[in-house]
């Protein structure tokens, strides 16, 4: 049995690999667009690696998962044209497809909102492992340093099980029809996982509890609108078997947005201070009190005794994510230099507002490469005035994604500014952001080599920035 993972540069699926391999699977085939840190560590881990698709030939009994942006892929076209053919069914699902799979059979809490997913989901597995006897397994889509730098966790207790339910997953038998020693696996270990409401992805887990940290108008691309957006979290949480957990002052929002929300099934939230000893800033409050929250109810529902404290133990220790304003050293003069994957103008401003905080007597240069043309489009007023409180802002080269430019020249805003290329956009949008755009690497390392040691350094992006200055930054 061979399982291809295929993908473009996209952490959630090299964590897929990540808990194959360590599961024991041997036969994985990990096909990505392009090489980054993500690829080389797999495969440094042993693993076969191809960059670039339409290289590896698909056969039939293959295991085929794939990334939302990889569907017309060569690889995935054929696997589907192979099943077609032989008219046999394969295992042919994309990424959240797989994980609703997982869902099934496992106590699932999903984590999700416009911001805040990652940091939450990693926050609360962090504190589960230790305090919550049925954890399972957890996977979001960063890199967290105190997981093994993996974007996942796995209790190694738990591996045979996890095991016996992916094997079903792959083979497709169905579990209820086992013998109740095998059946009795379904919903013993808890699984905690990020989920995204891109595309309404979250609605393939079956999920028992939720966090929703906050809610802006997001992925313009395929919501009309906050209605439209907002009647997707309504689903969630009308699904959600349990209980929803909200910041206190986001229920109003939830509520109001669909009448059809049953209220008990929402539990509010109120905000307090942390005592984190290595994160700052009123969002990882937001986070941290929603998951003391969380994992108070799952150990009482487990009726292991849990108190408050041994909780804010727990959870105050967590250091944080990769790309989640992480330090990434210091440049020839002393300034240091931070790097996040924050590509909302909410998240750039927490930005500011954080480093501010931490280094009151420094000027803030950003370097923000925006991801994805509809975003910047449609949030340029936002973004322009979160960029305008930093001292000095440089654009650098738009990551398109999935997006064609081709696609937005009919946009009013391209008419009116006369844009006609990727270049035109990132121009105009740094124009208005008060900043230099520019699409040469060399022109942004030497900005962060001439910068003095009393500017801090911070480089938002969602894209291939991040790779590209750790790999200068290791010569």
């Amino acid at each position: 049995m061979k399982i291809i993972l295929i993908w473009a540069g996209w952490t959630g699926m090299s964590g897929v690999a990540g808990i194959l391999t360590d599961l024991g699977y041997t036969h994985i085939i990990c096909i990505d667009s392009t090489q980054s840190e993500l690829t080389d560590k797999l495969k440094a881990k042993g693993l076969t690696v191809i960059i670039g698709h339409g290289k590896h030939k698909i056969q039939l009994g293959d295991i085929v998962i794939y990334s939302e942006a990889t569907a017309e892929c060569e690889e995935v076209l054929e696997a589907r044209k192979i099943m077609k053919a032989n008219k046999k069914v394969m295992v042919i699902l994309n990424y959240f497809q797989f994980l609703g799979e997982i869902s099934k059979y496992f106590s699932t809490v999903g984590f999700t909102g416009t911001n805040g997913k990652s940091s939450s989901t990693a926050l609360a597995i962090h504190t589960a492992k230790k305090l919550v006897p049925n954890f399972g397994l957890g996977i979001l889509w960063a890199i967290v340093p105190s997981f093994n730098i993996q974007s996942y966790v796995i209790n190694t207790q738990a591996k045979k099980d996890i095991k016996t339910i992916f094997d079903y997953i792959f083979t497709g038998k169905n579990f209820l029809s086992l013998d109740t020693g095998t059946s009795s696996l379904i919903k013993k270990r808890s699984f905690f996982v990020e989920a995204c409401e891109y595309k309404r992805h979250f609605l393939y887990l079956d999920l028992d509890y939720a966090i929703i940290t906050s809610l802006e108008f997001d992925h313009t691309d395929y919501y009309k609108d906050m209605k439209d957006y907002l009647s997707a979290f309504d689903q969630v949480i009308s699904r959600t078997k349990y209980k929803v957990y909200v910041p206190k002052w986001l229920k109003t929002i939830v509520l109001s947005s669909h009448r059809s929300i049953v209220p008990s099934k929402i539990k509010e939230v109120a905000i307090k201070k942390i005592p984190f000893m290595h994160l700052r800033g009123k969002h990882n409050d937001l986070n941290g009190s929603l998951v003391v929250a969380l994992i108070k109810e799952l150990c009482t529902k487990s009726h292991v005794p849990c108190s408050m404290s041994q909780i804010a133990s727990q959870i105050k220790s967590f250091w944080g994510l990769r790309r989640r304003m992480e330090f990434l050293g210091k440049n020839g003069n002393g300034a240091k230099i931070f790097t996040d994957y924050g590509h909302m103008a909410s998240s750039i401003e927490f930005g500011y507002l954080a480093l501010k905080h931490k280094f009151p007597d420094k000027k803030l240069f950003v370097i923000f490469q925006p991801h994805q043309i509809n975003r910047i489009v449609t949030g340029r007023k936002d973004f322009a005035k979160a960029l305008n409180w930093y001292d000095k802002v440089m654009i650098y080269n738009i990551y398109a994604a999935r997006e064609n430019i081709n696609d937005f020249i009919s946009h009013k805003v391209f008419k009116k500014e006369n844009i006609s290329t990727l270049d035109d956009l990132g121009n105009t949008f740094a124009k208005h952001c008060s900043g230099a755009y520019t699409t040469d690497f060399d022109s942004i390392t030497k900005e962060i080599e001439q910068t003095k040691k009393d500017t801090i350094i911070v480089v938002f992006s969602a894209g291939n920035i991040d790779y590209q200055l750790r790999k200068y930054f290791e010569k």
